[in-house]
């Protein structure tokens, strides 16, 4: 690991407490934390660090994520990339975007189906990765296509099709493990926003009821078995 050209980069963090941004709120310090909201950055940051062998990991809200007590020797990115572009009944947004967010803002502009999002309390880029969901719904169920980089630090499109989503999981978990994605493609249909709204506001209720979003939690930390609730086994 070169940290002396790693402490050069812009907006790096040394010995940054993890803790700061674990909604666990644990974690020891990472030795490199770099929070990129301009996802051009990656492109020859991703390729860099694989070519040296430098230990890095990525995250986006992290509300999924237990950070260890030691820390992370190495370099830990936060995506933290945020545009949303609408396009008709599509859309594009940064993987930093959080889910509820998402949720509230496609309502405003009229368009359905993101609405499970405001019971998702991450990003947009984690959601992709464990295809993440709440009440019926997934983002399989939803996804377009994802914008990634690649190893190589080459840019790349993969088709909901090619993303291998099955239960909490999808292909970045497996064969595109390692690839850091920085966007994702929607598609969505137009509705009265009153009617989005409403829906909004029973998941909104719902997890209210039966999750304690009070305290800090790591969510949905085991999967469900078929035909049960891991809530109810454990």
């Amino acid at each position: 690991m070169d940290e002396a050209r790693l402490s050069k980069l812009p907006g790096i963090r040394e010995n940054e407490p993890l803790s700061r941004h674990s909604w666990y709120g644990i974690g020891g310090p990472a030795r490199f934390f770099l929070e990129v909201t301009d996802d051009g950055v990656l492109d020859e940051l991703v390729p860099y660090l694989n070519e040296t062998r430098t230990p890095f990991a990525v995250v986006g809200a992290a509300s999924n994520t237990l950070f260890a007590d030691e820390g992370f020797d190495g370099l830990v990115i936060k995506v933290a990339s945020q545009h949303l572009l609408l396009d008709g009944d599509t859309l594009e947004v940064g993987a930093g975007y959080l889910m509820p967010r998402l949720a509230l803002e496609t309502c405003k502009a009229g368009l359905a189906g993101l609405e499970f999002g405001a019971g998702v309390p991450g990003s947009v880029g984690g959601s992709l990765v464990g295809n993440a969901g709440a009440f019926g719904r997934e983002v399989k169920d939803c996804l377009v296509e994802a914008s990634a980089i690649d190893p190589a630090g080459k840019r790349q499109t993969i088709p909901a099709s090619e993303c291998k989503f099955a239960y909490r999981d999808s292909t970045f978990k497996s064969d595109r493990r390692g690839w850091v994605i920085i966007a994702a493609r929607f598609r969505a249909s137009h509705e009265e926003p009153v009617l989005i709204r409403d829906r909004i506001r029973r998941v909104q209720r719902h997890r209210r009821e039966t999750q304690p979003i009070e305290k800090r939690s790591l969510g949905s930390t085991f999967k469900n078995p078929p035909g049960d609730a891991a809530g109810r086994l454990v």
